[in-house]
């Protein structure tokens, strides 16, 4: 039942976020968005979702099918099992390593990424199942460097102790070290969603869509889905972690700058964004965590 809840929320959820990211994107560039479907272009999503449900899926004859096929069905899964460690959701999972399982579980969603492009036997996918390992591993590294700077500010990783924790005072505000580690994790946020200006596996200006090229149809839809999942759940995560639990109030506005950013903020060349991720992120990450071991002592 659980899981149904889970999944239904995420549906609903991105019905709603993708329509505001195209309003969003199209007030940034001076444009409408979508307008014609219903009133301000209300159903478009839906008529959009319709298309992509019957459009015929295609499976390159060179590809290794079983794979291919598996990849977007892994990638939600990941978003949502990760989703299903949140206490709002399984209060009877809130352990004191809650938060590391679910980084632990959202790494398939990589895994997923990767084998779906290396599946496709496309040039262009393979590309991109490339460019995501490289920055897989620095993002993750940066990711259980923050984990440790949690550890050494809370003494836990359950969300729900956290969240008891800043009852007086939010997490960004008890430690400066805390507060860098919040704008860190809203950074690395971004590369794990592989949003711009961080999408390396996609490039569409340079990949035409990089690990997506030969995804199309129901398929295709899953990854979307998984992407704005994986957006949601980062906000939830800095709620939970940095601003006092409040994830009702911030999730939302944390989704929000998310899509701001990415319409606002011209992407990256590769190498600016690996030596970002490798050279600066992880020392940067490596800091923070002594820095708040020496913060307590």
């Amino acid at each position: 039942m659980n899981a149904v809840l889970a999944v239904g929320g995420v549906l609903l959820y991105a019905l709603v976020a993708v329509y505001v990211e195209r309003k969003l994107a199209a007030w940034i560039q001076d444009r409408q968005g979508p307008m014609e479907t219903g009133p301000y272009g209300l159903w478009q999503t839906f008529a959009d979702i319709l298309k992509l449900l019957r459009k015929q899926e295609g499976v390159p004859v060179w590809a290794v099918r079983p794979m291919f096929l598996f990849a977007p069905f892994l990638a939600l899964t990941a978003v949502v099992g990760a989703l299903a460690w949140i206490p709002l959701l399984r209060p009877s999972v809130d352990s004191p390593y809650g938060l590391w399982l679910a980084v632990s579980v959202l790494s398939l969603e990589a895994v997923a990424l990767f084998l779906g492009g290396w599946a496709s036997g496309s040039k262009y996918a393979l590309l991109g199942a490339y460019r995501l390992l490289a920055l897989l591993v620095a993002y993750e590294l940066v990711l259980g460097l923050l984990l440790l700077t949690i550890v050494a500010h809370y003494g836990t990783l359950s969300l729900g102790e956290i969240a008891q924790a800043q009852t007086d005072l939010w997490g960004v505000f008890q430690s400066p070290f805390l507060f860098m580690a919040a704008l860190t994790w809203l950074g690395i946020g971004l590369m794990v969603s592989h949003r711009a200006p961080f999408d390396l596996p996609e490039t569409e200006s340079e990949l035409v869509a990089g690990f997506l090229t030969e995804y199309s149809g129901f398929r295709f839809a899953l990854f979307m889905l998984a992407e704005y999942a994986l957006m949601l759940l980062q906000a939830i995560w800095v709620s939970y972690v940095f601003l006092g639990g409040w994830v009702g109030v911030w999730a939302p506005v944390l989704v929000v700058v998310q899509m701001v950013v990415r319409w606002a903020w011209p992407r990256w060349r590769p190498d600016q964004v690996l030596d970002l991720a490798w050279r600066k992120g992880i020392p940067w990450a490596f800091f923070l965590w002594i820095g708040e071991m020496l913060w307590h002592i």
